[in-house]
């Protein structure tokens, strides 16, 4: 087959059938595409003329159009104008950058990828745009409608790669119903700074070998649902505290150092097969020591790895062996466009070995669009003038076509586009995808403080507990935790819940409703070190002022105090006066409370709700912290103490049905009932404590016996597949 693909080849080139403006590409079959792939490539690049194989190296910014080129007039883009139209059928573009702005509803997104990838195709070669999106989980999502899922810290302390893959899977599946090809994920960074304020609950862990176990798994769940991959941000963006997007990190580390750390969840990634790498604009002076003089300050700087040849060729392609492709992160990020020529940056991180250029010039206008001419007429004139090598050009050119190809996006779409409208419709935010979503996050809540067996908190008819919050917008998350539990039966339906937002509040102002409470509830989003100084000038740090001294009038009452950590879990050792402490890894609110499930439901987050069920008691927790937590000192700083270490982790005493106390009833629970049964049967005393003989007995019949063990198994088979249940459910 391989031999008769050539053919076709060397026959469409001689006919003159690849020129500019024909269609007539010959394309094989699925069964010759392993061993084609390549040549395709190789051909397909070697017809096409410079200024086309350099835009197959651009993935353009679409994020906004404005009619008149002012900020005032934009808006975004949600479908194919007549200038985008004539854009995409001009040049052979390697995609397109989704953002927020782009997909407002399941149905339009849907139908504004089909146009994307309908247009590409009208170009010369027939080559479509890849639609890439950052859909991480957590709080760096894109879609407007479906399932949030989870951060990846969160899944981080599940320590349970199948969870880290079917939480991808749910974003994989949604991603592809709509139409859109490449994920800008999983993150593999080793966040091991707390002061970092960009990477964070992005990443998985502070441990690389739990980064390297969870991000293969992630990326595995993409793969499988047809979703193109990127490990970022290259060579580790997790041990800064500068955001590359208004700064320019420098990392003093070694070779050896980030051999050592960095650089082992990112070979996992490629021993993965990962489709993408994504470059960091980060300083690394002791590997690479090329500078240049800042446009904004005059100052020597040194080159960042997305411009670092020794970085992206050296270490990735030599070092590491990776032959994919390698994409920069955004090319309009602060660390870049303040310090560097636009025009030296395409051609530094060319040479460097970079193969696609993520947005460098915007194209919001029909000005912006003839921005990009220039910049094309750039590039080409740094080829033809031999700043630029052409096999440079043509290495990355067919490295984007074979990896389109490999990938099927040549083959012509077999579905009209209401079928697959409807079909987005069904999968995107479904019920299945919602229940499982909840299931893993509630796997992730950790405890890490639960003073007199506090926890889980149980409300009696009538009773009521006050909680708290930093920002309206998490009122939801709390007013549908309560319902969920009261639909369930875990607190009675006349309890109460007084629901308030803490924010520019005064403690005392809260005195009548913590008098009228059970126990208190405080919820804290922490992201910056900064966030945690009650004397500072930021809003968080003023609502910091303000949980000290609900604490203090919650203790002054002879209230206890839960404290949820819903961002980074850094700050449970800010408020570590709270009689009991859960981490839930995420703070994404709930803009809409679901009464039913369809493809339009507004997308939510799923720990506030996770977290506050955890509180009483419908699911124990089983989080093991994924980073280390470090003491505070007096001025709000984080020391180099660990408080509580990497790890770390409690559960609710007495579950039902936990008699190994791990916080879940399982086959190892119903496997030691068997043997305490057995051992009994034959005069033998019980290994069990009578703690754990109480709660072996499941189904409350005074024996612990194979009925009990039966009762849990069937449980968790239940719950491994998927569903969201209780034990009491199986009794």
């Amino acid at each position: 087959m391989k031999n008769s693909f050539i053919k076709r080849i060397a026959a469409a080139l001689c006919a003159g059938a690849l020129c500019v403006g024909s269609l007539a590409w010959p394309m094989p079959s699925r069964a010759e595409e392993t061993d084609d792939a390549h040549a395709f490539a190789v051909q397909m690049t070697a017809s096409m003329p410079l200024r086309q194989k350099l835009a197959q190296m651009i993935m353009l910014n679409i994020r906004y159009w404005s009619p008149n080129g002012t900020e005032a007039s934009r808006v975004g883009q949600t479908s194919v104008n007549s200038e985008m139209e004539a854009l995409l059928e001009k040049y052979e573009f390697a995609g397109v950058l989704i953002f927020a702005e782009n997909v407002t509803g399941t149905a339009q997104t849907t139908r504004f990828m089909d146009e994307l990838h309908t247009v590409s195709r009208k170009s010369p070669f027939g080559i479509p745009v890849m639609a890439a999106v950052d859909q991480e989980g957590g709080t760096i999502v894109r879609l407007g409608t479906g399932t949030n899922t989870c951060s990846s810290m969160a899944l981080g302390a599940t320590r349970d790669p199948q969870l880290a893959y079917d939480n991808a899977a749910i974003i994989g599946e949604e991603l592809a119903a709509v139409g859109i090809d490449v994920d800008f994920a999983p993150v593999m960074d080793v966040n091991n700074e707390p002061r970092n304020p960009i990477i964070n609950v992005r990443s998985f862990s502070s441990d690389p070998a739990l980064v390297s176990e969870m991000g293969p798994a992630f990326l595995r769940g993409l793969t499988d649902n047809g979703i193109i991959t990127t490990a970022k941000h290259f060579p580790g963006h997790g041990d800064t505290a500068t955001d590359s997007h208004t700064g320019l990190p420098l990392i003093d580390r070694s070779y050896a150092e980030l051999q050592a750390r960095e650089l082992i969840p990112f070979q996992a990634a490629m021993d993965a097969d990962v489709d993408m790498v994504m470059t960091a604009h980060i300083q690394y002076p002791q590997i690479e020591t090329g500078t240049y003089t800042s446009i904004s300050t005059g100052q020597k700087i040194y080159l960042p790895a997305t411009l670092s040849k020794t970085i992206l060729t050296d270490i990735v392609r030599g070092d590491m062996g990776y032959d994919g492709l390698i994409v920069t992160d955004g090319m309009q990020m602060d660390a870049l466009k303040k310090n560097f020529d636009i025009y030296d940056t395409a051609i530094y991180a060319i040479n460097a070995g970079a193969d696609v250029l993520l947005e460098p010039v915007v194209t919001w206008s029909t000005k912006d669009i003839s921005t990009l001419e220039v910049y094309l007429d750039k590039l080409e004139n740094a080829v033809t003038t031999g700043a630029i090598p052409e096999s440079r050009i043509n290495e990355s050119c067919t490295r984007v076509i074979e990896l389109k190809y490999r990938r099927g996006m040549f083959e012509p779409e077999t579905e009209d586009i209401e079928t697959r409208v409807a079909h987005a419709l069904e999968v995107v935010g479904s019920k299945a995808h919602h229940d499982r979503e909840m299931a893993i996050t509630k796997k992730a809540v950790t405890l890490l403080k639960n003073e007199d067996d506090l926890l889980p908190l149980t409300l009696e008819a009538g009773e009521r507990v006050a909680c708290f919050y930093p920002l309206d917008s998490a009122a939801n998350a709390f007013t549908y935790a309560f319902d969920r539990l009261k639909a369930e039966g875990v607190i009675p339906a006349d309890a109460a819940a007084d629901l308030r937002c803490y924010n520019g509040a005064t403690a005392s102002s809260y005195s009548t409703v913590m008098k009228n409470a059970k126990a208190v509830v405080i919820a804290t989003e922490s992201t910056y070190e900064s966030h945690l100084d009650p004397n500072g000038t930021t809003a968080a740090g003023q609502r910091s002022k303000v949980v000290d001294a609900m604490i203090a009038l919650a203790h002054s009452l002879g209230k206890k105090v839960v404290l949820l950590s819903m961002s980074l879990p850094y700050d449970t050792a800010r408020f570590g006066a709270a009689d009991a402490i859960l981490a839930a890894y995420s703070n994404k609110k709930m803009p809409v409370i679901p009464t039913s499930y369809n493809g339009e439901l507004t997308a939510y987050g799923p720990n506030y709700p996770a977290a506050v069920m955890t509180v009483f008691g419908e699911s124990a927790p089983t989080g093991k912290l994924p980073v280390e937590v470090y003491t505070v000192d007096s001025s709000y700083h984080y020391t180099n103490v660990v408080l509580y270490p990497l790890g770390y982790g409690l559960t609710y005493k007495g579950l039902l049905g936990d008699v190994n106390d791990d916080g879940d009833a399982d086959a190892v629970d119903a496997s030691l009932i068997l043997v305490a049964a057995t051992r009994k049967g034959v005069g033998k005393e019980s290994e069990l404590t009578a703690d754990q003989e109480e709660r072996a007995d499941v189904n409350s019949d005074g024996e612990r016996n194979a009925v009990d063990a039966s009762i849990i198994l069937v449980y968790a088979t239940a719950k491994g597949v998927g569903r969201d249940v209780k034990l009491e459910d199986f009794v």
